[in-house]
C-alpha cells in the first residue's frame, strides 16, 4: 500500500518528505528547482533584488529550522510562493519600499544573459515597449501580481487563489479586469506582442 502511495507522489513531494526527515541535500535540490523562479516572482513583487534574495534565504532557512513542524501534504511550488510572498511583505513593511515599478522587469535579463539576448533587448527598446510598460503600470498592484502569477509563473486560477489567500472568483474577476484594461490601453498589435512575450 505504501509503495502505491509513493508512486503517485511527485518528485518535489518526495523531496519535501525527505527534507522533513532531515535530508539537507533534498532541500538543496528543491532550492535548485525553484530558486530562479522564486527570484523572478519576488523581484516582480518588490522591485529589489537584494530584498528578494534575503527573503528567499529566509524562507529556506525557516523550512530547515522548522522542518519537523511542516506538513507532508503540501504542493511544494505553491507553498514556496506563498512563503516568499509573506517574507517579502514583511521586509517591505519594515523597510518602506516604494511601489513596484514594472519598468524594472527589464533588469531580469541577467537570469538568461547572453550576448545575443543583450543585443536583442537593446534593439527591442522602442515606443511599443514604453506603451506596454505604461499600460502595465496603470494596473493596480493586485492586478499586476495576478498577471505575473498567471503568465510568468504559469499558475492556474486555483493556484493563484491559494498563493494570495483570496477566492478563485476574485482572482478570475481581477484577471479579467486587468486584461480588459490592457486591451483598451494598447492597440491590437501591442497587446498581441505583450501576450507573446509572456
Amino acid at each position: 500500500m505504501q509503495k502505491q502511495i509513493k508512486r503517485y507522489c511527485t518528485e518535489d513531494q518526495i523531496l519535501w518528505t525527505q527534507v522533513i526527515d532531515g535530508n539537507k541535500k533534498a532541500l538543496e535540490i528543491i532550492f535548485d528547482m525553484y530558486g530562479s523562479e522564486l527570484l523572478t516572482y519576488g523581484f516582480r513583487l518588490c522591485g529589489n533584488i537584494a530584498f528578494t534574495k534575503d527573503a528567499i534565504q529566509d524562507v529556506f532557512v525557516d523550512i530547515w529550522l522548522y522542518r519537523k513542524k511542516l506538513s507532508k501534504e503540501v504542493q511544494v511550488k505553491y507553498y514556496l510562493y506563498r512563503c516568499l510572498r509573506r517574507a517579502l511583505f514583511k521586509i517591505m513593511r519594515t523597510s518602506a519600499l516604494e511601489p513596484i515599478d514594472f519598468t524594472k522587469i527589464d533588469n531580469l535579463a541577467w537570469i538568461d544573459s547572453s550576448p545575443e539576448m543583450q543585443w536583442i533587448e537593446e534593439e527591442s527598446q522602442s515606443i511599443q515597449s514604453k506603451e506596454i510598460v505604461d499600460s502595465i503600470n496603470s494596473l493596480s498592484s493586485r492586478e499586476r501580481e495576478i498577471i505575473s502569477l498567471k503568465y510568468y509563473a504559469d499558475m492556474k486560477i486555483k493556484e493563484i487563489s491559494a498563493v494570495l489567500g483570496i477566492k478563485e472568483q476574485t482572482v478570475a474577476n481581477t484577471l479579467q479586469n486587468a486584461l480588459i484594461k490592457l486591451r483598451k490601453s494598447l492597440t491590437h498589435l501591442h497587446f498581441l506582442l505583450f501576450l507573446i512575450e509572456l
